[in-house]
């Protein structure tokens, strides 16, 4: 997330070496279609693929939710055009900015980054600017509980950020939005894709598109199959909820396989790293128990903004692999990590 202010950039990882040290097969293709009788996946190609146990994680479709709003989604494209804008509030051209959360499923973290670390930045520049957050939640970042919410809300007022919560928010033109009936005139809108299920032929899903899943990250109404992460009809879209939701079907899967394992259903733990280029707020909140904490330093390890049970120990033996690979000490080897016969549809 600080790619576009110049103080870091997206870590990207290739599957081969994923595939080779996890031990799957990667098919590079589109899912088609599933014919859940026939236990066979086809791609767009017209491949069909066996299987056993199915396991869907192909995403949600992201969908622009403003007309006239810069819309982030992380991708290279998105990280040049708020990189764009940066330079634009550096050198004056841009005063007044607002960051819209939309209404529906989205994940609004970001855009709270987004705005921190500019007000940031036009603070060590001397440039004036005026930042709003326009957002639906009755409180910001209102899923992690009220004690996140209070310390967003104090470092968003220190920032000088103007917070609209709880606000019905429609941008009614290129640089006008309403909110609450009132208008807001900016000179640029900085938004979010709202996410929309992938409606995938052969599976049921909700009114939305998504795959409703019970607690061990089954699909219901068919058999052997399962599903983790934003393609799910659960509500909270973060990367982290997706690992433990397959945590869960990896679970179950070697359980139903006669692997000595047990098999609970996933409990969600949300963690979140709200990061600017200066500081880190460590956010992490038991729904089941409402137990919330907030710190500046990491409350979980290792500390990476998704915090999966396998996947972010995997990850960070791959990055200490790298640093060797540099000349920087490191202190953890990486392990080789078996998984059995699996094969991966890769969507390219």
């Amino acid at each position: 997330m600080l790619a576009p202010f110049a103080a870091g950039s997206a870590t990207t990882y290739p599957i081969e070496r994923m595939a080779a040290d996890a031990g799957f097969t990667h098919h590079r293709g589109r899912l088609a279609r599933v014919d859940a009788g026939a236990h066979v996946v086809a791609t767009v190609a017209g491949e069909h693929l066996p299987y056993d146990k199915l396991l869907i994680a192909s995403g949600a479709h992201p969908v622009e939710p403003f007309g006239g709003a810069t819309m982030f989604t992380g991708s290279l494209t998105d990280q040049g055009r708020l990189h764009g804008i940066v330079q634009d509030v550096e050198e004056g051209y841009i005063r007044r900015i607002a960051f819209v959360i939309p209404p529906g499923n989205t994940w609004p973290l970001p855009l709270y980054e987004l705005a921190l670390m500019l007000a940031e930045r036009a603070y060590e520049m001397c440039a004036t600017v005026e930042l709003h957050v326009v957002t639906p939640e009755p409180t910001p970042l209102a899923v992690f509980g009220s004690e996140a919410s209070r310390e967003l809300a104090g470092l968003l007022a220190e920032a000088g950020i103007v917070l609209h919560a709880a606000a019905d928010a429609e941008v009614i033109a290129p640089g006008r939005v309403r909110i609450d009936g009132a208008a807001l005139e900016v000179d640029r809108l900085v938004t979010l894709p709202r996410l929309e299920g992938p409606r995938i032929c052969g599976l049921p899903a909700n009114p939305d598109g998504f795959l409703v899943i019970d607690g061990h990250a089954r699909v219901s109404g068919v058999p052997d199959v399962y599903a983790a992460g934003d393609v799910t009809a659960f509500a909270i879209k973060q990367g982290g909820i997706a690992c433990q939701q397959a945590d869960a079907a990896a679970a179950d899967i070697a359980r139903g396989a006669g692997a000595p394992v047990a098999a609970e259903p996933f409990t969600t733990v949300l963690r979140g790293v709200l990061l600017t280029e200066r500081w880190a707020r460590f956010l992490r909140h038991d729904a089941g128990g409402q137990e919330t904490d907030v710190a500046g330093r990491a409350l979980w390890w290792p500390p990476t903004k998704i915090a999966g049970r396998e996947l972010a120990g995997y990850l960070e033996g791959l990055d200490e692999e790298a640093g060797r690979a540099l000349g920087r000490p490191v202190n953890v080897d990486v392990g080789t990590h078996s998984a059995g016969s699996i094969e991966v549809l890769g969507l390219h």
